[in-house]
């Protein structure tokens, strides 16, 4: 009842009292503040038991009151008397003394709000700056303190701050009288030496975000980071020279880096390492882990969020900043920890470095860490190696030689490291592992080529010189091709039922691009049943010796205006249909151009798809017999490559910088090993298979033309004594058709091995597997394996060039 009465009679009083203006309320809150410190001696219970959070509060509603009253830009009555009376001056030193317990808090909470809602610019004056500056230095000092989220929460506010208007850093620079002429500081980046700022000077926010960014608190810890981010991503050139200059910014985030990699366990699988999945910002622990947990989990993730950051700073960094940062990786990470522990003799600690680079190059993406990763492990060479002279960067020599090393899991961890490289859109990459030696085109021999055939990398294929094994009779399921020696040139027996549409049905071409009546062919064989060669293909098909040779599949007409292609299965349970369609030229010579391309691409697809010998095919036994999981794969994979090396502007055709006529030709280190790998899949066991594969279809897919005809062209002329990857590949189906006749029950076996890598099951047995469970690796085994990768295998490779194909013609 006495409640609801002074309740009453203060509300009368307050209608009775006259009004006061804005200006006076806010005074008086002022002022009964001062008068709260002036009649308190002992200030022991804490601020928020005091009057005093309720005073400020009401002011700081006051003046964001009164600037959505006023006119925009011009400060009110409120905001002079803040600024005459230098309020915030006298609010920084309570904060300084924290009296009563809580009041830095309290301050720090006040000027958050005054900075985030007073849209006016208020860093400019002189009694705003200057207690912001105070606050900000001393943000951080006590480490573990009550204050460390509001400290945090009112850096990051300035940050934000200085992030809409980057010229109010130079606030934030102190820069007191230089006691020398020169005091200066340089920093080199790569090949540049950047002049930077008087070593005098200090960049105040910088330095509490350093500080911060230590705390025990993740939660603080990511928040300074993002400051850090917002800081080192301003425009400002002369904030990114002190960045570098004033501040211990590169040494402290590699510094911790480095402590990090340090504390890994000793003992780790390389699995474990590759199927770990971290972010920067999301390594907090939670209750319920994953069930892939390992002794010492905590800590990769830790090291790999951590890289994580330095990757993504340097992605949104000033260019003067990230090549820097980039280069303190560079030295103090790469060279100083990760190259001793590569180099190392122990096989065991050797594979583990390697597993720890192939994980950090997988994370990073910014360009500037991109490229000092790729100097880390190829060097800066661009001329073109010389067979025998090893290269002159260590790293690179000896991870090439590991690749045929003799043991399995040395060799599986480099090639993985080199499928990492490929993976990234480095142009350094690609042009000193490859590219360096072949611009030289020197494995072509002086055969001439049409010019309609050189215009693309799709244009330049050259039909085989030597005989081709072409059916007698049309390729159905009831008539097989037979073949009782292994040809010349590419085996071409009866597809199986692994040929599925390499073409979407979305895309379509009048069928008379495709072959006119002159060229139809219903049968392509002599009347003795012997087969013709390439010569006498290409004469009889237009009588020039010229033209491009027929395909040699049975070509039918549809209702719907479309060419199917049936391939014979080998005597599986039916024939699979291979639709294509291509959009129609708009070009006069559409008709020749257009045909020889599609009956280029064409037989590439064949000579892929028949590669192996029909006894050595196991996939038309079960689901796994298309290959449209490989063009979907293949489809994807390009476009990104693509978008990845558009910016490099490589050539449309092949170049050729031959550097003397009677220079002999080097594929260089790299693809001799990759060359050599794949040439004895045979012998090797199934997890190196697949990494060497998985290799060899990441280097097709690199959108180059000089790598396209040298990995996806089996038409190129060949000079004598050089090799290319479909040359290899004919070598190794002679040998695999060699053995099927050797082995007893190939076939039985083959279909066995192909089951257990399947798991006994539908699942499909794609090349992205590496370990099946319940799988013996003996001699005989291995040696199945390895046919059923190869066939694998060539189906990508199919897929690739079809894939390249068709992107190349969409984009005419």
């Amino acid at each position: 009842m006495f409640t609801r009465f002074t309740s009453m009679l203060h509300h009368a009083v307050e209608a009775l009292a006259p009004n006061v203006s804005l200006q006076q309320e806010f005074m008086s809150h002022w002022k009964s503040v001062n008068q709260y410190f002036v009649d308190v001696i002992d200030h022991k219970m804490s601020v928020d038991q005091t009057p005093v959070p309720g005073h400020l509060k009401h002011m700081i509603q006051m003046l964001v009151r009164e600037e959505a009253g006023g006119e925009a830009g011009v400060p009110g009555p409120c905001m002079e008397y803040l600024l005459k009376e230098r309020i915030l001056e006298t609010l920084y030193t309570l904060a300084r003394t924290d009296c009563p317990p809580g009041m830095k808090q309290l301050v720090l909470q006040l000027f958050i709000k005054l900075l985030s809602h007073v849209r006016q610019p208020l860093l400019p004056h002189i009694h705003v700056h200057r207690p912001v500056q105070r606050l900000v230095k001393m943000c951080g000092e006590v480490k573990a303190s009550p204050a460390e989220t509001d400290e945090i929460q009112f850096l990051l506010t300035l940050c934000s701050v200085v992030k809409q208007d980057p010229y109010l850093v130079n606030f934030f620079i102190e820069m007191p009288k230089p006691k020398t002429p020169d005091s200066s500081k340089s920093v080199m980046t790569n090949n540049d030496v950047i002049e930077i700022c008087p070593r005098q000077s200090r960049f105040i926010i910088v330095d509490s975000l350093l500080r911060l960014m230590h705390s025990e608190d993740a939660r603080v810890s990511v928040k300074a980071c993002e400051g850090l981010m917002l800081i080192s991503s301003l425009p400002e050139e002369n904030a990114a020279r002190h960045l570098l200059a004033n501040t211990n910014f590169t040494s402290k985030l590699t510094s911790q880096l480095c402590s990090l990699y340090t504390a890994l366990p000793k003992a780790l699988y390389p699995a474990d390492i590759e199927a770990v999945d971290a972010k920067w910002g999301l390594d907090i622990a939670s209750s319920v882990d994953d069930r892939h947990s390992f002794p010492g989990k905590r800590s990769v993730i830790s090291f790999l969020s951590w890289l994580d950051f330095c990757d993504q700073l340097i992605g949104v960094a000033h260019e003067l900043v990230a090549k820097a940062l980039a280069l303190s990786i560079h030295e103090r990470f790469l060279i100083a920890l990760l190259e001793p522990a590569i180099l190392q003799t122990s096989e065991v600690d050797a594979i583990m470095a390697t597993a720890h680079l192939s994980r950090c190059l997988r994370l990073v993406s910014s360009p500037e860490l991109i490229t000092e990763f790729a100097f880390f492990i190829l060097g800066h060479e661009s001329e073109p190696e010389v067979f025998g002279v090893p290269s002159s960067h260590r790293l690179r020599q000896r991870l090439l030689e590991r690749c045929d090393h003799i043991s399995e899991e040395v060799c599986v961890a480099t090639w993985k490291l080199f499928e990492m490289l490929l993976n990234k859109p480095n142009d350094h990459i690609v042009r000193n592992l490859v590219l360096r030696n072949l611009v030289s085109r020197g494995y072509t021999s002086s055969v001439s080529l049409p010019a309609s055939a050189i215009s693309s990398p799709t244009r330049e294929h050259r039909p085989l010189s030597s005989p081709c094994s072409l059916p007698s009779t049309p390729l159905t399921a009831d008539k097989p091709c037979k073949s009782e020696a292994a040809p010349s040139g590419f085996p071409l027996s009866g597809e199986t039922e692994s040929q599925s549409r390499v073409k979407p049905a979305s895309f379509s071409l009048d069928p008379d691009d495709l072959v006119t009546p002159k060229d139809k062919v219903t049968d392509v064989s002599s009347a003795d049943g012997e087969f013709v060669s390439s010569d006498a293909l290409r004469s009889r098909s237009s009588g020039s010796g010229t033209s491009p040779p027929v395909f040699p599949e049975q070509l039918k007409r549809t209702e719907s205006n479309k060419v199917e292609l049936s391939y014979s299965n080998g005597g599986g349970e039916g024939d699979r249909v291979l639709e294509k369609s291509l959009k129609q030229e708009d070009e006069k010579d559409a008709g020749i151009i257009g045909r020889y391309e599609l009956l280029d691409i064409r037989q590439v697809v064949s000579i892929f798809l028949n590669i192996l010998p029909k006894d050595a095919i196991s996939s038309h036994h079960s689901a796994d017999s298309g290959y449209d999981s490989y063009l979907r794969d293949a489809q994807h994979q390009f476009a990104v490559m693509s978008a990845w090396h558009r910016k490099f502007n490589w050539p449309q055709k092949p170049v050729s910088k031959q550097n003397s006529p009677d220079w002999p030709f080097y594929e260089g280190l790299f693809l001799q090993k990759l060359l050599d790998k794949l040439s004895t899949m045979l012998q090797q066991s199934y997890e190196v298979n697949l990494q060497v594969t998985c290799v060899a279809s990441r280097l097709a897919l690199v959108p180059h033309a000089n790598i396209h005809e040298f990995l996806l062209n089996p038409q190129l002329p060949i000079r004598q004594g050089c090799r290319n990857l479909p040359t290899v590949l004919q070598k190794l189906a002679s040998d695999i058709q060699a053995r099927v006749r050797i082995i007893p029950d190939f076939q039985k076996k083959l279909l066995g091995v192909r089951h257990k890598l399947m798991g006994y099951s539908n699942n499909s047995i794609r090349r992205c597997k590496t370990k099946i469970a319940g799988f013996s690796s003996d001699d005989s085994s291995s040696l199945l394996a390895g046919v059923i990768v190869f066939e694998e295998f060539c189906k990508e490779l199919a897929a690739i060039a079809f894939v390249k194909h068709h992107a190349e013609t969409l984009q005419r």
